[in-house]
This record gives C-alpha cells, sequence and structure tokens, in this order.
C-alpha cells in the first residue's frame, strides 16, 4: 500500500465508560484504502469526552497525513490544537463547547519498569497511575503493573500502521482520562540516557516543555527521573520500592532480550554499591549480545560505568566491540555523577514541585552534581562526542 495521505475515525462508539470502539480508515495517495477496528478498553469507567478523545487520536496520527476526519464535535480551541500538532486539516462533525475545570495533582504513565517506579518513589502521595496494556509480548508488564492501585487502557493500536506516526502514543491513556481525572501535571518515566540529546550542554529536554498534544490535554511536564540514569533509579528504588525490584525486572522484557539483562547488571552493581539485598532473581546472559557499540546511545553510555564496577567481561558480555578507550575510561574516574541527580535537567521542572523532588531525593541519597562530577560528566560527553558527535553540541 502507498503512503497514506488520509485518516479516518468514524462511528465511535463508548460504552459505559468501559470501552471506546472505532473504525479507521487510512486512504493512500492512489486511492487504496486500509480499514482498521481500533479499541480501547477500561478496567474501570472512565468518562472520556471529545475533547480527549480528540487529542488521543492526534497521538496516533503525527504529522503522517495530509488530511484527517473526526466523527467527534471537539471544543474550537482543542480543534486548534490538534491541528497545529499534526500539521494537517481536520474535520469534524460539529463543534463543542470547552468545559473549564479545575486541575489539580498529578498522574503518571506507569509501565511497572524500573524508571516509571523510580518517578512513582518521587511523586506526591495520591499521585493517579495510567498504564497502557498493548497486549501480545507487552503482556508481562501487565502482569505486574495490575498489582498498583492503576488506570488500565488495553488497545489493539499496536496492530495498526497508528503506531509509527508519534511516540507519544504511549501517553494515549493519560489523555482518554484526562477529563476524567482532571490532573495538573503529567510524568513519563524518561530517564537520563533516554536520548543523547541530554548529554548536550543545553539539552532541548531542559527546556520543560510540554508536547503539545500533553499541552492539549490540560497537562504541564512535570519529568520527575529525567537527571537520572538507570543506576540512579535504582538506588531510588533501592530506597523506597525494594520489593518490587526483582518482579519489575521480569517485567521489563522477555528472557534473552538485550535490555533485561542489561538492567540485571546494573541491578548487581547497585546492590553492591549500596551494600544492600535487593533479591534480585538470577539473569542468564544472552548468547551473544544485541548491539554493538555504537547502536544504541543508553547501552554505550552505560558501558563505561559497567567496565568500571562489574569489569570488562562483563561489560562485553552485554555489547559488543566496545572499544578500548570506553572499556578503560573509568578507571581513572569516580563516575559517581551516574549515581546523582543532573541539575541542568531539572532547570525548569516545575517551581512549586520542585522541594517536594529535592526532598525525595535527599531521602534516597541521592545528591545533585558537583564540581567533580560535572567534570566527569563533561569528559564523558567528550569521549562519546567521538560516536555521537551532536552530544558535543
Amino acid at each position: 500500500m502507498n503512503a497514506p495521505r488520509q485518516a479516518s475515525f468514524r462511528n465511535i462508539r463508548r460504552t459505559d465508560g468501559l470501552r471506546v470502539d472505532i473504525d479507521c480508515q487510512l486512504v493512500a495517495a492512489d486511492g487504496t484504502t486500509e480499514d482498521h477496528a481500533l479499541w480501547f478498553a477500561f478496567n474501570r469507567p472512565v468518562l472520556t469526552d471529545d475533547d480527549a478523545l480528540a487529542v488521543a487520536l492526534s497521538t496516533l496520527c503525527g504529522k503522517a497525513y495530509q488530511s484527517i476526519h473526526m466523527e467527534l464535535a471537539p471544543s474550537e480551541g482543542i480543534l486548534r490544537q490538534v491541528e497545529a500538532f499534526i500539521s494537517a486539516t481536520v474535520s469534524t462533525v460539529g463543534t463543542g463547547t470547552a468545559v473549564g475545570v479545575r486541575r489539580e495533582g498529578h498522574v503518571l504513565s506507569f509501565s511497572g519498569g524500573f524508571d516509571s517506579l523510580a518517578a512513582l518513589s518521587l511523586m506526591p502521595e495520591g499521585t493517579d497511575l495510567v498504564s497502557m496494556d498493548f497486549g501480545g509480548r507487552f503482556g508481562r508488564e501487565r502482569t505486574f503493573f495490575e498489582n498498583f492501585d492503576t488506570t488500565i487502557v488495553s488497545t489493539n493500536l499496536l496492530d495498526t500502521p497508528l503506531k509509527k506516526n508519534s511516540w507519544s502514543f504511549m501517553g494515549s491513556g493519560a489523555i482518554l482520562a484526562s477529563a476524567h481525572q482532571r490532573r495538573a501535571f503529567h510524568t513519563f518515566g524518561s530517564i537520563l540516557e533516554a536520548g543523547s540529546d541530554n548529554l548536550r550542554r543545553s539539552p532541548v529536554a531542559a527546556s520543560g516543555a510540554t508536547f503539545p498534544p500533553f499541552k492539549a490535554a490540560g497537562f504541564e511536564n512535570a519529568p520527575y527521573v529525567l537527571g537520572l540514569t538507570e543506576i540512579g533509579t535504582l538506588f531510588v528504588l533501592a530506597r523506597y520500592q525494594r520489593e518490587h525490584i526483582g518482579n519489575s525486572l521480569l517485567s521489563l522484557a522477555s528472557p534473552g532480550e538485550e535490555k533485561l539483562y542489561r538492567k540485571y547488571v546494573l541491578a548487581k552493581i547497585a546492590e553492591d554499591r549500596l551494600g544492600v539485598e535487593l533479591n534480585i532473581p538470577s539473569v542468564p546472559k544472552p548468547p551473544r549480545p544485541h548491539f554493538e557499540f555504537g547502536q544504541n546511545f543508553a547501552s554505550d553510555f552505560l558501558s563505561i560505568y559497567v567496565a568500571k564496577h562489574a569489569g570488562h567481561n562483563v561489560a562485553n558480555d552485554m555489547l559488543r566491540d566496545i572499544p578500548d578507550e570506553i572499556l578503560n575510561l573509568g578507571s581513572r574516574l569516580d563516575l559517581t555523577f551516574y549515581e546523582r541527580a543532573n541539575s541542568t535537567l531539572y532547570e525548569k521542572f516545575p517551581t512549586r514541585l520542585m522541594g517536594g523532588l529535592a526532598d525525595k531525593l535527599a531521602g534516597a541519597k541521592m545528591p545533585f552534581y558537583v564540581e567533580r562530577d560535572w567534570i566527569e560528566f563533561s569528559l564523558i560527553r567528550e569521549t562519546l562526542g567521538k560516536y555521537y558527535p551532536a552530544v558535543l553540541v
């Protein structure tokens, strides 16, 4: 099928707040069509209005289409924001009236992995959780997160081409529930090494900007773990969620996957560094590392720390073809910044929430970088810049 140029979402049926069914049609430039029966289901009643549905559907579209039809009547303000985000014309069946509501509190898009579990640990009491159940191989995540008081949004969207258009579909569940929960702040478990851009002197994420569809849904971005590395999140979990680390690990990925072994190695290092028992289940190393150095920034960044604290052999079990300069770099450095919080990435964190975050970090013995940490952080950036030139910008 040629690249789709139009998308329509019709015959939208809402059932008792527990399910939304949508007939989706994608039309290619040559006129050929592809039809999908898209659905979302909730484990508890969630009253979704047309504004929330329109914004959630925009996360499935990204900028992939020239025109979109939604059989909805969103408010004019929401329609304008959706059109600005997707850079396309959106037709609807009418225009609704915006409902002004008081928003307060927090919602976390909660997968149950180390990163989102650490975010939960640092967030205020009463934070709402929303978890996406994508089915298939992601079923292991539900096995873990359904033990928490979370609103679970199941969907078949990964069975459709809509999954390719924008990463923001990962938060579509929180957007669908936004009119019901009426929360002011939204959080993902995104951490420092989630992208090489975060090592730059002026990282984009440090601006604190709220991605358009989440802003349209009434949220302000509150990235609680953005300044932490993976090892930093484990230090937080060792203080606040120790009893969940083992089961969280097993929910992260299937046996033999690179992600599972990498996080197992980091958990064992954290256990050793902190001198505490974390009850980490055994995870065998993969027969052959999935990535070679230069293919996955997070693994490359963490290999420096792993080589120092677990040895070159373990680092090589995690990642192929690691250059000697990377393996040896940690031998002359403390690398304590991996275990601390990067203040640059919290510069635009919501001011009225910063005190609570700082208190929780202090409770986990997680200080912000000191001068030596910044010096070593800069050295790591310069070294990785040979392989990822963008980090030097």
